[in-house]
């Protein structure tokens, strides 16, 4: 009885997985398109350790990629993963793996450099037709242009800081020439704990260095 059942769920299984691969998309889902090499390494894990490449891809608004297999169909779910480039792994005449070489400059400045080197650089990228390629080289113009913005941020707190610490400083001196501990010497005798003798900002700066 128990071995009958178990073939009965194993012919059930199979059903299941026949009428999955008749309900297998037509035509290209709403949104997508093929993925004829564009992003070549996306595989979709299908269980026991395998996998399917996607036959269906679509690029998202959060940079992230959603995938069909040939096997999906409309009522299946999209698998969605970030996107990124394949590691190029070529082998040499000595059958090693080439090494990896640093970026090149005129490559660097083509990333980085004015809007109009970019986008020959973007353009010449798009003819490869890799999404992968394409996105990292995006993602790291993107990335450069916000530490600049970032880095500028720091150096206007930086001027904030210094400004608030020469006030400080300048208050303090003021309190020093108008005696002010005279004018409240009753109160030297309440208690108060240690650290309450240093300013928080010069605690910071004594403790860490500079706070940039």
């Amino acid at each position: 009885m128990v071995q009958y059942r178990h073939f009965q769920d194993q012919i059930q299984g199979l059903q299941d997985r026949i009428l999955q691969y008749k309900e297998t998309f037509k035509c290209t889902p709403e949104g997508y398109t093929l993925n004829d090499g564009r992003i070549p390494h996306f595989r979709i894990p299908c269980g026991g350790g395998l996998s399917r490449p996607a036959k269906w891809i679509k690029l998202n608004d959060d940079r992230t990629v959603s995938r069909f297999a040939d096997t999906n169909g409309p009522s299946s779910a999209p698998h969605i993963i970030d996107l990124y480039a394949e590691a190029d792994n070529q082998y040499n005449e000595e059958g090693d793996t080439k090494p990896t070489n640093p970026i090149l400059p005129w490559f660097q400045f083509l990333m980085v450099g004015p809007s109009i080197d970019y986008a020959l650089l973007h353009s010449a990228l798009l003819i490869h037709d890799n999404w992968g390629l394409t996105h990292e080289v995006q993602q790291y113009c993107n990335l450069d242009t916000e530490y600049a913005d970032v880095c500028i941020e720091l150096k206007q707190l930086q001027v904030r800081l210094d400004a608030i610490q020469q006030a400080c400083s300048s208050c303090k001196s003021h309190l020093q020439l108008a005696h002010a501990t005279e004018q409240v010497e009753k109160l030297q005798n309440i208690p108060c704990k240690p650290q309450a003798t240093c300013s928080w900002w010069k605690r910071k700066s004594t403790r860490c260095g500079h706070p940039f």
